[in-house]
């Protein structure tokens, strides 16, 4: 069965939002109040074509998510634009948020090989319209701008996404990464796909970007851009380039970061290798939290044989990490577990408040965990944000070795190689989504891969009504496409 057969919800263009006294609330397409869940497979089949990609979009309730309320989209599905091609991994990254401003959330999908313009893989953009089916209000396509040079060698457009008001209009904004490039694209309120983006920043061929995360860190009443990614420095030592890009009156304007561990720009930090942002003392100010992994010294295959670790720089009216930082890892006092080769503690990040005090948490991917003996395994650990910021103590370790979890703990299955949070039975306490990128689900198979939710409550993250999702579960039988193994940018 190909992904495009089993969509469960065609889609029909409109080209223009209808007025709507709905507030969006985020990751809501539907304007109920609950927020949904996209799992995407960069790796699925579409029509015979490999690696075309497919979003499953599972819409929340107040009991939570279930592929009986499910729908999936490809390239190929009706309303979609463009066409499905091997290649292509729509659903390499994305991004939501209400950039028509009718009141729904909307949802970007990144195709970063999708073959667009003089033919070359240069990437491409689809946005999804919101509304109150759901999305089923067609989209449009972002190609890549370089896409129709014969000289451009630029990649990758779409590899990663945000949606933020970078302008402090209301209205958010769309910003997306290439290989090499940054680019910003004003208000989408028309519906219509833009002739070219507002702004664009080039990182020298020192630079490579490859975080992009959004938040207001300094109180200025509108979302900056913080870019991680390695940089070469005197010409041996591999450094980190961590900046935040904020809308200008001609152009992005920026200010590089200092390492938080001592200081400097970024000479002694570890590979940035995940970002997400939030609130983590509750002071008003967007905190920026970064997962680091060393790089190898030696292979370990999928992952480092590094134990990594979570920095965290606190927002500030004098920018991140002026006044406080933090770094936690599995030898912090109340972390469970301690560090050991090859965890990848940090691998995937999500920000987001699951106990419902007012402080952002940080759920941890640690997907090369070994637990209860089983080597790489996985696990997901929730670290509580409080009034002094981000802290081990209470922190909870997940794996499906964890009483009430789904599914049994094996090796490879890198539980927790992504991670996201979002409030899916709309509850007040936000619950965490888990990829398992490794998940066998067939026979003689090795990555399938598979979801799981786990509840927030005002105690913390619970197993208690536990899900989980492969494949099967929406009736596809690919194997070895690593079903759901991206929960976000």
């Amino acid at each position: 069965m190909t992904v495009a057969a089993a969509a469960s919800a065609g889609l029909s263009l409109t080209l223009a939002p209808k007025a709507s006294a709905v507030t969006a609330t985020a990751d809501d397409f539907n304007g109920d109040g609950v927020a949904d869940l996209v799992v995407a497979t960069p790796g699925a089949p579409v029509g015979g074509y490999t690696d075309a990609g497919s979003v499953t979009v599972l819409y929340g309730s107040t009991g939570g998510v279930s592929p009986a309320r499910s729908a999936t989209l490809t390239q190929g599905s009706s309303g979609v634009p463009d066409a499905a091609e091997t290649g292509d991994r729509f659903g390499s990254t994305y991004a939501t948020g209400d950039l028509d401003a009718d009141g729904y959330t909307d949802l970007v999908v990144g195709a970063p090989g999708d073959q667009v313009g003089s033919g070359g893989s240069f990437g491409a953009l689809t946005v999804l319209w919101g509304g109150a089916n759901g999305l089923t209000n067609g989209g449009i396509q972002i190609a890549s701008p370089l896409a129709d040079s014969a000289w451009e060698a630029e990649k990758d457009f779409g590899k990663k996404i945000e949606i933020a008001d970078l302008d402090g209009d209301g209205t958010p904004q769309l910003a997306a990464l290439s290989r090499n490039k940054l680019w910003v694209y004003d208000d989408l309120t028309g519906r219509t796909a833009p002739d070219g983006p507002k702004y664009s920043e080039y990182f020298n061929a020192y630079i490579e970007p490859r975080t992009l995360t959004a938040g207001d860190f300094t109180g200025a009443g509108r979302a900056q851009l913080a870019i991680t990614g390695p940089k070469s420095c005197d010409g041996t030592t591999d450094c980190q380039h961590t900046a935040v890009y904020s809308w200008g009156t001609e152009r992005l304007d920026w200010v590089t970061v200092a390492d938080p561990g001592t200081g400097s720009a970024g000479e002694n930090e570890a590979p940035t290798v995940s970002a997400a942002a939030g609130d983590i003392d509750h002071d008003g100010y967007t905190d920026l939290v970064t997962g680091h992994i060393p790089a190898s010294s030696s292979a370990a295959g999928e992952y480092s044989d590094a134990a990594g670790s979570v920095h965290v720089r606190f927002g500030s009216a004098d920018g991140l990490g002026a006044h406080r930082t933090a770094t936690l890892d599995q030898d912090t006092s109340g972390v469970p577990g301690a560090n050991e080769s090859g965890d990848n503690f940090g691998a995937s990040v999500a920000v987001g408040d699951v106990t419902g005090d007012g402080y952002a948490d940080v759920a941890v991917g640690v997907p090369g965990e070994t637990a209860s003996g089983v080597t790489q395994t996985g696990e997901a650990v929730l670290l509580k944000g409080t009034a002094t910021g981000l802290t081990g103590t209470g922190a909870q370790a997940f794996h499906q070795a964890t009483s009430g979890v789904p599914g049994a703990s094996e090796a490879y299955d890198w539980f927790g190689s992504d991670v996201r949070i979002a409030d899916v039975d709309g509850n007040g306490t936000e619950d965490v989504a888990i990829a398992a990128k490794g998940e066998d689900v067939f026979s003689g198979s090795t990555r399938d891969g598979s979801d799981w939710v786990l509840r927030g409550s005002a105690s913390g993250l619970t197993a208690a009504n536990a899900t989980s999702y492969s494949e099967k579960s929406f009736g596809f039988t690919y194997q070895n496409s690593e079903f759901g193994s991206v929960l976000g940018g």
